[in-house]
Order: structure tokens, then sequence, then C-alpha cells
């Protein structure tokens, strides 16, 4: 069985060293990123078999994309490469460590044309599939691209996979009332939902993390997970069962791709069935081990590096 399949955008990204400006004309670092790439990664490094589905350009930076899922034993051979669109880039400014400017350049980028055939395609070459992850920012991307999520939505009902959704909310995608449209219309297919504290009015008029995550576990998810940043998170599931962890202590390097590697961390204990608590150990050490590093996913931990004080003084027994 594969244990995840997740599809969305990945694109190139340059960014400076934090601490230092763009406009100073710093040195800047080349990698890749995108959302559900890295809850592939993280997956991946902790054992279990990630497969991602996404469209690249016909250029360096989609075979760098390429490469990289495959480098950290993420299945891409799913991924199509079009010669009709570039790969999507975007600008990091890391003005101070946790102050992050971004840039996109992703209009008609190669991400956007992501659609329904190859949600298809990579069904039907996939054998069972335990879970389905997406986010919240691949149906904002454009029309093919929301059909591509919701015909997921389908085939995964139909052969009884999971579905994670973290909300993943994007401003500079599209406005507060079409998030909530798109998100609203994904619910009733979602089994396990992420949600950030500064997203909550998203999906409820709730701003205590308790009250939200009980509210919105009546809109379908079975399991919402509160993420509170610093102070750790939170979850409920349809039973009643809850849990809260502290997040750990940090000295934060780089904040960018802290809530994927989170939600990596809970779906890799989820499919091994652990309890409410330890999935939340694992998804705090995971960002812990993030944000402590520089790029979206290379800090991410590997299975042997869990058990022990991983860079961060993170113990997860």
């Amino acid at each position: 069985m594969v244990a995840m399949l997740t599809l969305g955008e990945a694109l190139g990204v340059a960014a400076t060293t934090p601490g230092e400006p763009l406009g100073t004309g710093s040195a800047m670092r080349f990698s890749t990123a995108g959302a559900e790439a890295t809850v592939a990664i993280g997956m991946s490094r902790l054992g279990h078999t990630a497969v991602w589905v996404g469209v690249v350009g016909d250029d360096e930076v989609g075979r760098c994309v390429i490469r990289d899922l495959r480098r950290e034993g993420v299945n891409a051979d799913l991924v199509r490469v079009t010669g009709d669109a570039t790969t999507g880039f975007m600008l990091r400014d890391h003005r101070t460590p946790d102050h992050v400017g971004v840039s996109y350049y992703r209009t008609g980028s190669a991400g956007a044309q992501l659609c329904g055939h190859d949600v298809d395609a990579a069904f039907h070459r996939t054998g069972d599939i335990g879970l389905v992850h997406l986010t919240g920012i691949t149906p904002m991307l454009s029309g093919a691209a929301r059909g591509a999520v919701h015909r997921a939505l389908e085939l995964a009902r139909e052969r009884a996979a999971t579905v994670s959704l973290d909300v993943n909310y994007r401003r500079a995608l599209g406005d507060t009332s079409a998030a909530r449209a798109e998100l609203e219309a994904m619910l009733p297919y979602v089994d396990i939902l992420f949600i950030g504290e500064d997203e909550l009015f998203l999906l409820t008029h709730e701003t205590e993390p308790e009250n939200a995550a009980r509210f919105m576990v009546t809109l379908g998810p079975r399991e919402v997970v509160v993420k509170l940043g610093e102070r750790g998170a939170y979850a409920l599931d349809a039973d009643g069962a809850t849990a809260r962890e502290d997040g750990l202590p940090v000295t934060v390097i780089d904040v960018i791709g802290a809530g994927d590697s989170f939600a990596a961390g809970y779906l890799a204990a989820w499919s091994e069935n652990r309890p409410l608590t330890e999935r939340l150990r694992w998804a705090n050490a995971c960002a812990a081990c993030t944000v402590g590093t520089r790029g979206d996913w290379e800090g991410l931990p590997s299975r042997a590096e869990l058990p022990m004080r991983a860079r961060v003084g993170a113990i997860i027994r």
C-alpha cells in the first residue's frame, strides 16, 4: 500500500540568509518548495511511502523539483512535464528569522495546469492508498487545479482512502470569501483537518482552539488539529478524545515550512495508529526541526533521529 498520495504545486525558491535583507544585495540560496511536496518528503523520511502528483515545466527548476523529490525517496513518476509553461518561482527576503517577505512569480505557471486527468492517471497507476493529502492552496491556483482537487476527493472516497486537508490560507491567491467557499465545499470529504490558529476565522467565529475544534468536527472531519505555533497544538476527534502538547524550545532560524512539517509528523504517526498525544509530539518535533534550520524541508528529521534529541532538544518516546 502507498501510505500517502498528495498533489499540488512545487516551485523554485531563492532566499536570502536570515537577517540579511534582499536590498543589501546579499548572497542567495536556491532550493525547491511546495506545501504538499514538503509533507511528502517528511513522510518519506519517517519511513512511509509517498507519491507526489503535479506539473512542472521543462526547465531547470522543474528538473530540480523532480530531483529533490526522488533524492528524498518520494515517488515522482507521476509528475507531468510540460513545455507550455515554466515552473513557478518565489523570492524570499529573510529580513529577520521570523519576518519573511515573499514575492511569487507563478502566474500561468506549469503548476496551475494540474488537472483531473493527472489525478485520474495517478489513481489508476497507484495501488491501494492509505491517505490522500490536500491543501487549500491548490484549488485556488486555477480552475483546472480546482477540478483536480475535487476529482481527488471523489476518487479518495471511492477508494475508501482517508483524506487530510491543511487549510494553508494564502491571501495572494484569493480573498477570504473565495477561500472560505472552497474549504466549505471540501470539508464533507475530509477526515483530518489541519488549521492554524490565525486561520480559524475562515470556518468559525470561535477563537478558542478547543471551542473551534468542537465546532469544526461537526462540519465533517473526524479529527481537527489546531496549530498554535510556538505554543504547540490541540487535537480533537469525533469520539471526543482530546490532546494538547506544548511546542518544543528551539532557536528559530527560518519559520517557513513549519506547518507542513507539522502535518508530515502528525500523518506519519497517524499511519502507525499512534494515539493523539503521540501524533502531536511527532508533529511538534518535525516543526521544531524545520524552524531550527534553513529551508522548507531540509531540516526534517529521519526516522532514526526521532527518538533522539534531533538538534532541538525534542525527545519522542
